[in-house]
């Protein structure tokens, strides 16, 4: 009897073998095939084509081609811009601190980079740097800046520096230190009792920044949270499940992925170690959020500890790996996808190319929820959620639009210099003259940027060649007015935190998310 049992064991584990046998060298023979054929093209090409090609530009060629034909996200990197990547995924470099623009052929400088060395020797929004290391800086290129600024720790670099209403240049000797790229470019209070936090992408530092900025808002006063995610374009999964964890009670699933293999299941689930009080929350998200973002505005959703505001985001469920090649480059591979609590899949379709899939910006929001396709979830408490092309917010509020002239005056830094050289004096005196309460409040409030102003705008933008169509002027004012008065906040105290404050203040999605606590406050009831 034992020995018929054996039998039937080694004729079952032989039928095995052979299955596998047989898938496993009809793979390899198709590997084989195809990657002959491959090899085939490029040594023709090598030995008949019309110049001496660059096998090495021919074969990371052919890998992005392979890449191109899997999915919109599965990317071959190169060593050189892999090295960049990884600075802004790890939140630091080493240099000197400056965030800045090339303009008028100098580096012009947009703000100096908190706890750096250039903050600390008090370089300033708008200084321009004319001189590096006895150098002229004049028509300088950005590739160029890098190289010449960026340097080890504690090594040094002299710079000279005009300053708008001082005559002469001013001297600097920077020593070099480790500069921290920051995930959560702004936190505020933008009243007495509502907290303001902006993401703009998840890195090896973001929980442990959102932390210090949940602390110090804490701190002023802060009883409810608005969260701005918009157009974060994602990052480091973890991270967004631990920013998520600090807003969700332990034990609930945050996010979940599902691969080919098992090794590529996972859950990730919620501790009570991290979870801050439950203070209302807001989440704004747009068509540029997308990958980590969407995974803690899908969270946030699912499991009703929020209400999420704003426009469809971009709908990428896609979970790519890095695979390292010897020379450097990087092959990030789509190994998974990633699934909300409730087990939505956001992902969107990409059959008809990178190009149509990546041009999808501002979505039809009535398109959207009218797909009758979309299937059906439920939330933590019950409320019904769609599988969509991305998280469809509780609440929609549509961005505002600018004309293709204001965003050409935003993109080449016009509104940036002329603040510089127009309005901060004007401040100056205008503040002078009313010569109470605080300064900030007054550029807020009471401070005027006149039409005469907006036309002296206009003729800036003449002079640089650009002609600035003035009927458009009534369609972007209050825009144009917005961002005069911020970049002039960030020039008079130096710090883009003021930038962002300014900001907000004309921010149609902003002012409406404020209007909708309450509504947030019913939907996470479930919790209390």
């Amino acid at each position: 009897m034992k020995n018929k049992y054996r039998n039937v064991l080694i004729i079952v584990l032989l039928g095995f073998g052979v299955w596998f046998t047989v898938r496993f060298v009809s793979a390899a023979g198709t590997i084989l095939s195809e990657s002959r054929k491959v090899t085939a093209i490029m040594s023709l090409i090598n030995s008949a084509y019309v110049e001496t090609p660059d096998l090495k530009i021919l074969a990371e060629g052919a890998i992005e081609g392979m890449l191109k034909r899997l999915d919109p996200h599965s990317i071959y990197i190169p060593a050189q811009e892999q090295e960049k990547i990884s600075e802004r995924d790890y939140g630091e470099f080493e240099g000197i601190g400056i965030s800045f623009v090339i303009q008028n052929e100098l580096i012009t400088v947009i703000a100096p980079i908190t706890g750096t060395p250039s903050e600390r020797l008090g370089i300033r929004s708008g200084d321009m740097i004319v001189e590096i290391d006895g150098v002229s800086a004049y028509g300088i290129t950005n590739e160029e800046v890098f190289t010449k600024l960026r340097g080890p720790k504690g090594t040094t670099v002299k710079i000279k520096v005009m300053r708008p209403g001082v005559p002469e240049p001013i001297d600097f000797t920077i020593v070099r230190d480790k500069i921290p790229i920051y995930s959560v470019e702004t936190s505020f209070m933008l009243d007495d009792k509502t907290g303001y936090v902006l993401i703009n992408q998840f890195t090896a530092t973001t929980t442990e920044e959102l932390e210090n900025a949940l602390n110090d808002l804490e701190a002023a006063g802060m009883k409810r949270l608005l969260l701005d995610l918009r157009n974060n374009q994602g990052g480091r999964l973890t991270q967004a499940v631990s920013v998520a964890d600090k807003f969700i009670p332990g034990g609930h699933v945050i996010v979940s992925r599902r691969g080919r293999s098992d090794r590529e299941d996972s859950t990730y689930s919620s501790t009570d170690k991290a979870t801050y009080p439950m203070f209302d929350l807001v989440v704004l998200i747009n068509g540029g959020s997308a990958s980590a973002s969407e995974i803690v505005a899908g969270a946030i959703q699912d499991l009703d500890r929020g209400l999420i505001v704003g426009t469809n985001s971009f709908g990428k469920g896609l979970v790519q790996y890095p695979y390292q090649l010897k020379d450097g480059a990087v092959i990030r591979l789509s190994t998974a996808h990633w699934y909300t609590p409730s087990g939505r899949l956001v992902q969107r379709n990409y059959d008809k190319g990178r190009g149509e899939y990546y041009a999808v910006r501002y979505r039809d929001h009535d398109a959207l929820t009218a797909d009758s396709t979309r299937e059906e979830f439920k939330t933590y408490g019950g409320r019904t959620v769609y599988s969509s092309s991305g998280i469809t917010p509780d609440e929609t509020v549509e961005e505002r639009k600018i004309t293709g002239a204001t965003a050409r005056l935003l993109s080449e830094r016009m509104i940036f210099e002329f603040a510089q050289k127009s309005m901060m004096d004007k401040f100056k005196a205008a503040y002078k003259k009313y010569d109470k309460g605080d300064e900030l409040d007054f550029l807020r409030k009471k401070f005027e940027v006149s039409n005469d102003d907006l036309m002296a705008l206009l003729e800036l933008a003449k002079d640089k060649d650009f002609e600035y169509p003035p009927e458009l002027l009534d369609k972007d004012r209050e825009y144009l007015v917005s961002q005069i008065k911020a970049e002039l906040a960030q020039l008079l105290w130096s710090d883009r935190d003021y930038y962002y404050i300014i900001r907000a203040d004309s921010d149609p999605t902003v002012t409406k998310a404020l209007e909708l606590f309450d509504e947030a406050r019913d939907v996470s009831a479930v919790w209390r």
